[in-house]
């Protein structure tokens, strides 16, 4: 791939389709002494529209028109400096027609959150790529633990008979990193998957595989911020491609009310847009528009390789708005099926409602309902009652669609449920029920089935799933390993799943709820879907208590009785009945 005065070294993207709406498409080229270069091709149908020349030899932007009649073929690009001439391999692929791809996701799905490196391992295990990779110890919580994709892979029946529709993977791509980076969020390559995980091709034949078991694939996306080691951070292609350097950079404004702050000075909107997460994580100016170009087609080309079904964008209010509106809306533009949730971490709905298209003209589909998280684990901690949970739901009027909200009472970043709760899986069941019958997206973080516990820093939260790994004491995919506590657990989730699934008024059906009483913190709320109608009591009390039906009457007219889902057991309708200590029951009312 070379002449005497200049070289070629990649082209990214490294393949296109035909059929795309975004058929004109910016090949960003890497090399030597790329000054003064010309480009033609051998097919006439792929045009040449522009070579970009920059300042920083090392790279070239080539835009090429794939027009309607273009082939699905190799195509030969010829790079021309000084008589010298360079043939370069162009793949232009046929699009795939796969109706299972591209479905998006909604209220009728249920999230399963993977942190790939501890879920399970399978396949061959890379370990030792030399100098530079982080290498695997299992007794380092920082390090990495060896899962990946082919693990991933082995364990989608397991998925399947828990009821889980939707699977969310955190990064996968590439973070060439000698410490740290397990997690992905720090890429270094943004169209290969991390050896370590697999390759490519696992990770489209991951997509396939789901997708053949019934489940759709979420991608997490990172726009705001590559890994400290990428090629760019050294050796940007613009002086502007990075907010600021290794050495000099802004730290810590994570001023994110900013950008809807009606009284914020744009400088503070900037100090957000420009500081680094953490100093191996660099900012990207999606300003840049080269730069802006190459994150649209790098995600398109994620999205038409594999077959995904949704994106997750990490950190969305850190990233250029403009940008993402842009992003959004091409993504959108293409592949209209899609759903994207954008992770804005706030305590308000107020502000976080602010992201959601409709609200403001941003585009963005979905959000991660971090107010409702909030309240849970308020909740879940004795900091607060299930009053704070209702007043959530009141906000409601602020979001264009609640419904496309992510509901979650822990992730990947924060300590999960079972662990802040000291080991209370009553109220866990509490809150499973409420995120799983209320309004929006579930979303439940791995291993929350097996009440594992995990520890309050990230690197221990994100624990090991004991039975992914060779060499574990034992394998908890197992029923017969489980202790009967996580039977338990992963028998009420099953459960829990089974009747959204047999019961459509519980994920879709029109919410109606109650207010609680400063002296009874017991929770009501009605799901109707057609002639389904379904009453859920959550008893926020460490005693029995007597539910008094005097102010829901009404809805219980013409109905003579209430069938317990969890029991089975069907009981005639009075105006009181007595739940448990932390107690949650759902009740089919019948006629």
């Amino acid at each position: 791939m070379s002449s005497q005065n200049f070289s070629i070294q990649k082209i990214e993207p490294p393949f296109w389709w035909t059929g795309m709406k975004w058929n004109e498409v910016q090949l960003m080229v890497y090399g030597k002494n790329l000054q003064g270069i010309s480009v033609s091709c051998n097919s006439k149908n792929i045009k040449i529209v522009k070579v970009h020349e920059l300042e920083n030899t090392d790279y070239t932007f080539v835009d090429i028109a794939i027009t309607p009649g273009t082939i699905a073929k190799s195509h030969t690009l010829f790079f021309e400096k000084e008589g010298r001439q360079t043939p370069i391999q162009f793949v232009i692929k046929q699009r795939a027609d796969n109706e299972s791809c591209h479905q998006g996701f909604d209220q009728e799905d249920v999230v399963y959150l993977v942190t790939p490196d501890r879920f399970a391992q399978g396949g061959t295990i890379v370990d030792d790529l030399g100098t530079g990779w982080e290498k695997i110890d299992r007794t380092n919580p920082e390090m990495r633990h060896g899962g990946n994709l082919k693990g991933i892979e082995n364990r989608l029946d397991y998925l399947v008979e828990l009821g889980i529709t939707t699977i969310w993977l955190n990064p996968v791509l590439e973070n060439k990193m000698d410490r740290g980076s397990y997690h992905g969020y720090a890429a270094t390559d943004m169209y290969n998957v991390d050896p370590r995980f697999g390759t490519n091709k696992d990770y489209q034949q991951l997509v396939r595989k789901s997708h053949e078991k019934g489940i759709k694939v979420i991608y997490d996306h990172v726009a705001n911020h590559v890994g400290i080691n990428h090629p760019w951070i050294d050796n940007p292609p613009t002086e502007d491609w990075i907010h600021g350097t290794r050495a000099h950079h802004v730290k810590d404004k994570h001023y994110m009310a900013s950008i809807v702050d009606p009284h914020a000075d744009p400088k503070t909107s900037e100090l957000l847009d420009h500081f680094w997460f953490v100093d191996v994580m660099p900012d990207m100016n999606q300003q840049n528009l080269f730069l802006k170009k190459y994150l649209i087609q790098n995600m398109i080309w994620w999205i038409e390789y594999t077959g995904l079904d949704g994106i997750r964008e990490d950190t969305y209010p850190y990233a250029n708005q403009e940008f993402l509106k842009e992003w959004n809306a091409t993504i959108l533009d293409e592949y209209p099926n899609l759903n994207i949730v954008g992770e804005v971490w706030n305590h308000s709905p107020a502000i976080i409602a602010q992201f959601q298209k409709g609200v403001r003209d941003n585009n963005l589909p979905a959000l991660m309902d971090f107010p409702l998280m909030d309240a849970c684990r308020k909740y879940l901690t004795r900091k607060g009652r299930l009053q704070n949970i209702y007043e959530v739901f009141t906000q409601d009027f602020l979001y264009d669609n609640p419904n496309n909200l992510m509901t979650f009472f822990d992730n990947h970043d924060t300590p999960r449920g079972i662990f802040i709760s000291n080991g209370n899986t009553a109220k866990i069941k509490q809150c499973l029920t409420i995120v799983m019958t209320t309004r929006g997206i579930p979303q439940l973080l791995y291993g929350t089935e097996i009440n594992m516990v995990g520890g309050e820093q990230h690197v221990a939260l994100r624990e090991d799933f004991p039975g992914g790994f060779e060499g574990d004491e034992r394998n908890a995919f197992d029923p017969k390993q489980r202790t009967s506590e996580e039977n338990d657990m992963w028998n009420f989730i099953q459960q829990l799943l089974q009747l959204r699934k047999k019961y459509p008024a519980l994920s879709k059906g029109k919410m109606t709820h109650y207010p609680l009483t400063w002296d009874s913190d017991v929770y009501k709320y009605f799901k109707t879907l057609g002639e389904e109608k379904i009453l859920v009591i959550v008893n926020g009390h460490d005693q029995k208590k007597t539910v008094d039906f005097s102010e829901i009457q009404h809805q219980l007219d013409g109905y003579t009785s209430f069938k317990n889902l969890f029991s089975n057991n069907t009981t005639s309708i009075s105006k009181t009945i007595e739940i448990e200590k932390w107690g949650v029951n759902i009740y089919l009312l019948t006629k």
